[in-house]
């Protein structure tokens, strides 16, 4: 399994939820490099947002270059991020009232990254340690049952010795390595964070 993150998506724009420019190139070049090293996917799979189709779109256009056809992905919703947007307004105002040091940084939120990255960091490990009394959002155990459901289901029907592409994004990647490591819930959510843009982590399957 090659679990491969979207490329830079549109942060700070209307629309997060597709790719940059920036995007668009790191993940034609990811599939220039994947093409030219002769990895060849038996199938490929993705989750359903915007930026891992546009994901797809460059590194399927990038085989296509070097004279190679990938089929059609498979899209699963299980493959999806969580909804961190709902996360930080849901649990934003807990913060807030927990630690006045975060004012500031909620105050610009979304045009100063170290900012975002400070309140963001804080809310997922919130979220994930369940530790909030808000109602409404789904649940971190949720979130990870529904990943491994869908690393599960393309194992089963892949399985050994056939390459599988799977674009996706950073949290379900750091599912993928909390199943293979048996991580806790804040390591798990410490690695979504070291998760680049157009990287790849590759998994042996043994089903």
């Amino acid at each position: 399994l090659y679990l491969i993150r979207h490329g830079q998506a549109s942060f700070g724009k209307e629309n997060y939820d597709r790719l940059s420019e920036r995007g668009r190139r790191q993940s034609s070049l990811l599939g220039e490099m994947l093409a030219s090293g002769g990895v060849k996917f038996d199938a490929p799979y993705s989750g359903t947002l915007d930026r891992h189709a546009g994901t797809e779109e460059e590194v399927r256009a990038a085989y296509a270059r070097k004279g190679i056809s990938l089929p059609e992905a498979t899209r699963m919703e299980e493959l999806n991020e969580y909804d961190s947007r709902s996360i930080l307004e849901t649990l934003i105002p807990e913060l807030l009232k927990e630690d006045e040091s975060y004012h500031a940084d909620a105050a610009k939120l979304f045009t100063d990254r170290k900012a975002f990255q400070r309140v963001f960091e804080a809310a997922m490990l919130k979220w994930s340690s369940r530790n909030y009394s808000a109602d409404g959002l789904v649940h971190w155990a949720d979130f990870v049952g529904g990943v491994y459901r869908g690393i599960e289901t393309i194992m089963k029907k892949d399985g050994r010795g056939r390459k599988l592409a799977v674009i996706t994004s950073g949290g379900p990647v750091s599912v993928a390595v909390r199943k293979a490591l048996d991580l806790s819930d804040e390591n798990t959510m410490r690695v979504t964070w070291q998760i680049k843009n157009s990287s790849v982590t590759r998994f042996k399957c043994t089903e």
